[in-house]
């Protein structure tokens, strides 16, 4: 099997086995594996290399990710990516976690939404959630969850009152002072950022802003 090695300007080189990223080695762990550029190596060394470097290494970085905040299974395998990790390893790395039920992509999913939910409308956070890998189901039963404990009524009408008060500057209840065009533009505005139109006429109504 080829190895091929990429030039880096990282202390780290990314190393390929067939084409394949295996993930990046230093240089003291090139060196232990006897590995060049353009060299054969068997697969029972390749095998080596992941079982006894790559992967463990996988591992705890993929740890010391969710340590800092929760990540879905797609944002993990992006990380392990971006951080020169091959295939195999990011896999076996994300096994490795879910194993321990580290990875709650409902847990993940309603703790995002109570974030966004006072200024942001439910169409964007859902945008958002699927960036994140995660799917419509489990995005509706965040939000059933949210709902159900009796803490947010209306969780998008809350949303578009504030995004109003923040775009007229406090002025949203002194309509005498506001412009048509200024009303044009933050119906314009509201839409755009994805709040139904029920949504924008009720928090007007709200605000005692006829429109």
């Amino acid at each position: 099997m080829e190895i091929t090695l990429k030039n880096t300007i990282t202390k780290k080189t990314p190393v390929y086995a067939a084409g394949e990223l295996l993930g990046a080695l230093y240089p003291k762990e090139l060196a232990l594996y006897g590995l060049e550029d353009g060299v054969d190596i068997s697969e029972e060394t390749v095998e080596k290399i992941l079982k006894e470097t790559l992967i463990p290494r996988a591992k705890r970085y993929a740890m010391n990710l969710l340590v800092k905040s929760d990540k879905t299974e797609t944002e993990l395998l992006r990380k392990l990516k971006s951080a020169g990790y091959g295939e195999t390893a990011g896999q076996a790395a994300l096994e490795y976690v879910r194993s321990f039920h580290y990875i709650d992509e409902l847990r993940t999913a309603e703790s995002y939404i109570r974030t966004k939910m006072d200024y942001s409308s439910e169409k964007e956070i859902r945008y958002k959630l699927e960036e994140k890998g995660i799917n419509s189901e489990t995005i509706d039963m965040a939000y059933d969850n949210i709902l159900e404990d009796g803490t947010e009524e209306d969780p998008e009408l809350k949303a578009a009152l504030n995004f109003v008060r923040k775009k007229f500057g406090g002025r949203a209840e002194q309509e005498e002072e506001l412009s048509y065009e200024e009303k044009q533009k933050i119906m314009v505005a509201a839409f755009r950022k994805g709040f139904r139109q029920e949504s924008i006429k009720n928090a007007l109504k709200t605000l005692n802003i006829t429109y």
